[in-house]
């Protein structure tokens, strides 16, 4: 995962191995980590969360494949933070802490595979 400003958007890249795997990306009232359930202690104006699925952010013997930190402070002009909020079932969960609500989309890249968050500023 990796994330930078351009322009008038903020991008957020997730980078995948093998082929794109289903997603998601909607607007939530908070982020909650997978599996519990419990809200995470983040602060923002506004919370997209990006589900993939089937997927998984650990290796066949458990060991973690998310590089860095669950937390990312972004510091850009609206993704505030990147939080790895699940790993759970076959669902990875990717929460993006905004400053305030604004226009998104998701373009899927490949060669290598990622998916591409662009939030508008």
């Amino acid at each position: 995962m990796r994330f930078a400003g351009h322009g008038d958007f903020d991008r957020v890249v997730v980078d995948l191995q093998g082929p794109m795997t289903g997603y998601t990306a909607r607007w939530v009232s908070k982020i909650v980590q997978d599996g519990s359930g419990e809200a995470m202690d983040v602060k923002g104006g506004a919370y997209l969360q990006l589900t993939l699925y089937p997927a998984n952010a650990h290796d066949d013997v458990g060991n973690s494949t998310w590089v860095g930190p669950r937390q990312v402070t972004a510091k850009l002009p609206n993704v505030v933070q990147v939080v790895n909020n699940g790993d759970f079932e076959g669902v990875v969960s990717i929460g993006l802490v905004l400053d305030h609500k604004a226009g998104f989309r998701v373009l899927e890249q490949s060669a290598p595979t990622r998916l591409v968050i662009d939030v508008a500023r």
